[in-house]
């Protein structure tokens, strides 16, 4: 703090005031200082400090402290008035008395600009108005005058400034004594950047009072940001997208003199159908990332809005297209994608059931159309073929869009009799038996055979050859007989 600002104001009125006085800045006192003033809080906690502001700009020396209010007397349930007396005898000087309490986690506190000893003492000013100000248009600022030997209305307010885009000051310094008004010893003038021809930018002011013994009070300081330029929204956009196409609507190009990074950015977009809504973005993004869902013609608009609010717009025009569904055919159950044709059994809980790729909000309306045979026999999205009788039939999915564009898929199925592959199975069956009983049958007449050869005796040349040949024959007649 280099400039004392005083609180708890005498001209104060408000109930719910905690801590109060009915003294006043600037009074002049050489022995003894008495304030009064009256609390909610409890008057048992409190301090109070007084210090030598007479060189503001170091730190404040402490010349006396002390806990507890001099007197206390309740008045009412919860209100106390009390009395400080401070002996200030010896000091001389421009002097700030805080007295503190504590009021929960916090402290309230009540200040007072006074003057002590013979003098002469500097005048004090104390800003009504925040350290940073924004300029386009004249603005006005107060501050209040505490004399310790003269009236502020006799007093004269010197004005400095200089540009400081970096805080310090960046070429000549300018200054000059400006009009004041005074109402009792409160002061305002204005700040008008055309008459003190200051261009865009940061500037550095300062100000102080110089009473009519040309004493002179400590500077206030501020810092003025000037904003003079209207803002210009630059809007660059495709023409052309389709539905559900990421887009890129840039606004970043959009100017405010030096002050470009302190732009808002306000989108809206307006939908083929004339509804207006605000994208989901942050106001200080100049670039919108988007994607439209509705086909047909939509307005951007881009509000660019600098720190003294004013506004510039730009409009652009997208044409989104339609593009078609496309589908996905499948059957529950099986691993088959789009599938042309297909064999069941009469029965089978089976379903047909597409996976249609539509951009944008398309999926939320498409209408399902199916066809058995060309005759339309349902809306739904998914179709059972377990109530078809056995036969091949032609089935057709349509799938239409909100737009018109339709996407088709045309499968044939065949629905099979549960009984018609059970006889071909069984005729399978008995051949395949029939041909095993023939060939072991072959198998164990030759082992027969061999036996029997082995066991007969051959005594003769003769005899084995007519042996031979009989059983020769016997062979072949039981062959005969056995493939008969």
């Amino acid at each position: 703090m280099l400039v004392p600002i005083s609180s708890g104001d005498s001209s104060q009125t408000d109930e719910l005031d905690l801590l109060t006085s009915q003294t006043t800045d600037g009074i002049w006192i050489n022995e003894t200082l008495s304030i009064n003033g009256s609390t909610t809080l409890n008057p048992q906690n409190a301090d109070w400090v007084l210090y030598d502001v007479t060189d503001p700009y170091v730190e404040w020396p402490i010349l006396r402290s002390g806990d507890f209010f001099t007197t206390v007397t309740p008045v009412d349930e919860g209100i106390w008035i009390w009395t400080l007396l401070v002996d200030v005898q010896g000091l001389n000087c421009t002097c700030w008395l805080e007295i503190g309490q504590p009021n929960g986690l916090g402290k309230e506190f009540l200040n007072r600009i006074i003057f002590i000893g013979e003098g002469p003492h500097n005048p004090v000013i104390s800003p009504l108005h925040e350290n940073t100000i924004i300029v386009d248009e004249p603005v006005e600022i107060s501050t209040r005058a505490v004399l310790s030997d003269s009236e502020a209305t006799d007093s004269e307010i010197i004005l400095s400034w200089c540009y400081a885009p970096n805080g310090a000051c960046d070429g000549v310094t300018n200054s000059r004594q400006i009009d004041v008004v005074w109402d009792d010893n409160v002061g305002s003038f204005s700040i008008n950047a055309t008459e003190l021809d200051l261009v865009d930018g940061v500037w550095k002011f300062n100000y102080s009072l110089q009473d009519i013994y040309l004493k002179v009070s400590p500077e206030v300081t501020l810092t003025v940001y000037v904003d003079h330029t209207a803002p210009n929204a630059v809007l660059i956009s495709p023409q052309v997208a389709f539905e559900g196409e990421e887009l890129i609507i840039d606004g970043s190009g959009s100017t405010d003199g030096v002050w470009n990074n302190n732009l808002q950015y306000v989108w809206y977009i307006t939908k083929p159908n004339g509804a207006i809504y605000v994208p989901s973005t942050s106001g200080n993004e100049g670039v919108l990332n988007i994607a439209l869902n509705d086909s047909g013609m939509h307005t951007i608009r881009l509000d660019v809005i600098d720190w003294v609010g004013r506004i510039d717009s730009s409009n652009a025009t997208v044409q989104i297209d339609n593009l078609n569904p496309e589908i996905n055919f499948g059957i529950s159950g099986m691993d088959v994608s789009n599938p042309k044709t297909w064999q069941f059994v009469e029965g089978e809980n089976i379903s047909l059931h597409p996976t249609v790729l539509d951009s944008g909000d398309d999926s939320n309306s498409l209408l399902y159309s199916w066809y058995v045979d060309g005759e339309f026999v349902s809306e739904s999205t998914t179709y059972s073929i377990r109530e078809l009788d056995p036969g091949v039939y032609d089935i057709v999915l349509i799938v239409l869009d909100d737009d018109g564009a339709n996407a088709t898929h045309e499968i044939e199925i065949t629905v099979k009799s549960e009984n018609e592959s059970e006889p071909k199975s069984r005729n399978i069956g008995a051949v395949v038996v029939l041909f095993g009983i023939i060939a072991f049958s072959i198998v164990i007449f030759r082992r027969m055979r061999t036996t029997d050869n082995e066991s007969t005796s051959l005594p003769k040349w003769k005899q084995t050859s007519s042996n031979e040949k009989s059983e020769t024959d016997s062979s072949d007649n039981e062959e005969r007989r056995l493939w008969d």
